[in-house]
C-alpha cells in the first residue's frame, strides 16, 4: 500500500487516526509531520512495527 500523501510514492507504514478527517495510511515521514498536530494518533500497520519508532 502506498503513502495516501499526494506525490509520496513511499510505502505507507502507519496508519493516522484524525478526529477531523478520515484515517490515513502514510509513510513513516509523513506520519513524522502530521503526526505532531494536536489530538492525531499515528499507529503502526500490522507487519511495519519495525519501520516505525
Amino acid at each position: 500500500m502506498e503513502c495516501s500523501e499526494p506525490d509520496c510514492g513511499r510505502e505507507a507504514a502507519v496508519e493516522l487516526d484524525i478526529p477531523w478527517d478520515e484515517n490515513r495510511a502514510v509513510c513513516p515521514a509523513h506520519a513524522r509531520v502530521l503526526g505532531q498536530q494536536d489530538g492525531v494518533v499515528a499507529l503502526p500497520l500490522d507487519g511495519k512495527e519495525d519501520e516505525w519508532p
